[in-house]
């Protein structure tokens, strides 16, 4: 019988963290199937009481608290991942809540196909505010969005599961090593690459990776995520992390991803030429804006 470790890495987020908690409270599966690793990662506020009440609240359920030192996600969730007890462990985001059968999902699907390595599903978005008059289908990952639709399916080496909901076999890490420290968000940064270089390595190892859309996550989107000013911090990292990680796959790496990057372009500004006819000025904007700040951070240090 599989059972699987909720593994919550957070840095300075406690004003979402009692909506995670409450979602957790509220899933199907056996209490004994499952426990729930919280890893701080130097957060200043009142994380680890916050923590200490959900533990409170919930005595039969096996929870663990650490603290990792080192600051940036790929260590918090590394360390998560050395701390896990179980065959199974799933990432959730401190600013996401996850559906009542969250966690049954993923278990079911792992149990029902033993060649499964690693799971992503849907995930939606929770405004907190208006939504932004530059939101279209084609930006709205940068807020966390990810559907691939309402059946299941295999992931190709192109593509792979978002870190706000993604769930391994923790042997996985075991045959490909760990995230990259080097990659992903170190405190207020938004860099990214740690979860693309994972499944690249999951891929290389022929691992199956599937898709299931009834593994749901909720996204929280606060008014100042939709700003320009965090759109292009977003954009400059992740054209940094892009950058970082095509050199440490060395040879023709990096001018493959500048070559992509120039059919981005391409198809960026037929995108923008689409909402400028059709009068949606603010979407086009963003739309080439983002393609700038992204091949800023590809191309400079």
């Amino acid at each position: 019988m599989l059972k699987i470790t909720v593994a919550i890495c957070t840095y300075n987020r406690e004003k979402y963290l009692p909506q995670l908690f409450a979602s957790i409270e509220k899933q199907t599966l056996a209490l004994d199937r499952f426990e729930v690793v919280l890893v701080n990662n130097n957060s200043p506020g009142n994380t680890a009481e916050l923590f200490q009440d959900f533990q409170r609240k919930n005595p039969t359920l096996q929870t663990r608290y650490c603290e990792e030192v080192q600051q940036g996600l790929s260590f918090s969730r590394n360390h998560a991942i050395q701390h896990s007890n179980f065959e199974l462990i799933t990432f959730l985001d401190d600013d996401a809540f996850i559906d009542e059968h969250y966690l049954t999902a993923l278990v079911d699907e792992f149990s029902a196909s033993p060649d499964t390595m690693a799971i992503g599903g849907k995930i939606l978005l929770h405004y907190e505010d208006t939504i932004p008059k530059w939101e279209n289908r084609f930006l709205n990952s940068l807020l966390g969005y990810f559907n691939k639709g309402d059946e299941k399916l295999q992931f190709t080496s192109n593509d792979y599961p978002r870190g706000s909901n993604m769930a391994f076999r923790t042997s996985v890490f075991e045959q490909v090593g760990l995230f990259d420290v080097s990659l992903g968000r170190i405190g207020s940064s938004l860099s990214g690459g740690e979860e693309k270089d994972l499944f690249n390595k999951l891929y290389k190892h022929n691992m199956k990776v599937v898709y299931i859309p009834n593994a749901l996550v909720f996204h929280s989107v606060p008014v100042e995520r939709t700003l320009p000013s965090f759109i292009k911090k977003q954009g400059i990292g992740t054209g940094k992390s892009e950058r970082i990680r095509c050199s440490k796959e060395g040879g023709f790496s990096y001018i493959k991803r500048l070559f992509i990057e120039l059919m981005k372009w391409g198809a960026s500004l037929l995108i923008a030429l689409y909402y400028l006819i059709t009068l949606h000025y603010q979407r086009a904007k963003m739309i080439l804006l983002f393609r700038y700040w992204v091949t800023l951070g590809l191309l400079y240090k």
